[in-house]
């Protein structure tokens, strides 16, 4: 009997018995093999990179769910930050929804692990992105309250005066001003300066400012006028030889100047006169009549800029002694 056939009679006998035994290793092969292996699932932040012309405008899941399978042991020592899941819009030119894939790698670390398996959901997400803008904006300042009565706001000079801001070219279309947060002015009376921030109310875009905005309120009085009527017209410098022979009369007056010093002003009764300095002998003249000069406060009108007066002389007392002295004789 030659070698092969002897080994034919050996495989052949007792073969049920040694049929059932490789099956019963093979099962003990299998169960030792999925006993040493696990997995594991990892939730990972979906991150996009964007450093080209386009820039996504849409909501993403926020992350992804990654399945890693591999030994037991390994399965322990994996970290979340082995993984990166990412979508790259850097190959994009064009607005518009695009179906990408997310793209998984993995630290040096897990790539000396015996993986058997990573699989994700979503394996593609839908991303709309557009073209990325940059677009200068001016600073529109948010006042709130009011000045003191009789005040104005003349001017707010806000430094910057405009904010640079970049994001998708649909958020900037429309975004003609950026407003600060509020400047108080209630009841405020002077000029001041204090620092304001910016309110960023779309998230789509971003504002580069590195520091607080200089906010500068010039505040000052409102003009104001007001009238005061008949008003009496009196003699200043009249030689004491010369008499009035008419009367000065009133006038009218509109007082210009600032609300809070006009609105409380008291007229003084011999702020309108006529000067007789220059004049020293009788007669009829006519005579410009005058204003008191007031800090801040100007006349605006007046009824009647001139007056015509007659002047006689006064009778000398030493005639009325010699009359006196005439009668006694």
């Amino acid at each position: 009997m030659t070698t092969t056939e002897m080994i034919i009679e050996k495989i052949k006998d007792k073969w049920h018995v040694k049929v059932i035994c490789l099956v019963i290793a093979f099962f003990i092969y299998i169960f030792h093999q999925v006993s040493i292996v696990d997995s594991k699932v990892f939730s990972i932040p979906l991150k996009v990179n964007e450093n080209g012309a386009v820039m996504c405008i849409n909501e993403l899941p926020p992350s992804v769910s990654v399945k890693i399978k591999t030994t037991t042991s390994n399965i322990s020592k994996i970290l979340n930050s082995d993984i990166k899941a990412t979508v790259d819009l850097d190959n994009i030119y064009e607005a518009g929804i695009y179906k990408l894939p997310v793209n998984i790698s993995v630290s040096n670390k897990l790539m000396e692990y015996s993986i058997l398996e990573i699989t994700m959901k979503p394996e593609v997400v839908e991303v709309k992105v557009d073209k990325k803008a940059v677009k200068y904006v001016p600073l529109e300042p948010n006042v709130v309250g009011e000045v003191a009565h009789g005040y104005q706001i003349t001017k707010i000079e806000l430094d910057p005066s405009f904010l640079e801001v970049r994001g998708p070219e649909i958020a900037l279309e429309n975004l003609e001003t950026i407003q600060t947060t509020s400047i108080n002015v209630s009841n405020a009376k002077n000029s001041f300066s204090t620092e304001v921030d910016f309110i960023q109310l779309d998230k789509r875009y971003t504002i580069n400012n590195k520091g607080k905005i200089k906010a500068t309120v010039s505040i000052e009085a409102l003009p104001y006028e007001t009238s005061f009527n008949d008003i009496k017209v009196v003699s200043q410098n009249l030689q004491d030889n010369l008499q009035l022979d008419t009367k000065l009369g009133t006038v009218n007056l509109v007082l210009a100047g600032k609300m809070p010093v006009l609105e409380k002003y008291k007229l003084k009764d011999n702020f309108v006169y006529v000067d007789f300095s220059s004049i020293k002998e009788p007669g009829t003249y006519e005579l410009p009549i005058l204003t008191r000069k007031i800090s801040d406060i100007q006349v605006s009108d007046i009824s009647r800029k001139t007056v015509s007066v007659a002047l006689s002389e006064v009778l000398v007392e030493e005639e009325v002694v010699t009359e006196s002295l005439v009668e006694s004789d």
